[in-house]
């Protein structure tokens, strides 16, 4: 399902921007972020993304949001009994550029 930001873009410039997108971001859920292709030590994402606003540019026909991304992964084994290898969580992080159209609220997710 594409990506669209609705409440965001109303929010912008004069609204709460920070939390608005946090929340439409974590209702749409991480892979509509395309995190498990920024993973760098894990390999399947897990719990919760956590959202940082790095900046904003804007004109006519698209607001784009620059975004940190923290979130978790881990390194599963196959989980038998005799696998050496236990199943750990690491810390990530990725920047996003976000670009809103203005006219619809869908987004284009780009990695930086």
């Amino acid at each position: 399902m594409p990506l669209s930001l609705p409440e965001t873009l109303a929010a912008w410039p004069a609204g709460d921007l920070p939390a608005t997108l946090n929340r439409e971001l974590s209702a749409a859920g991480p892979a509509c972020l395309g995190l498990q292709r920024q993973l760098r030590y894990g390999s399947h994402v897990t719990g919760r993304p956590q959202f940082m606003i790095l900046g904003t540019d804007a004109d006519d026909s698209c607001l784009s949001v620059r975004l940190g991304v923290f979130f978790q992964s881990v390194l599963s084994g196959c989980a038998c009994a005799d696998d050496p290898t236990p199943e750990n969580e690491y810390n990530e992080y990725t920047e996003l550029r976000l670009d809103i159209d203005r006219r619809d609220a869908s987004v284009r997710v780009t990695p930086i």
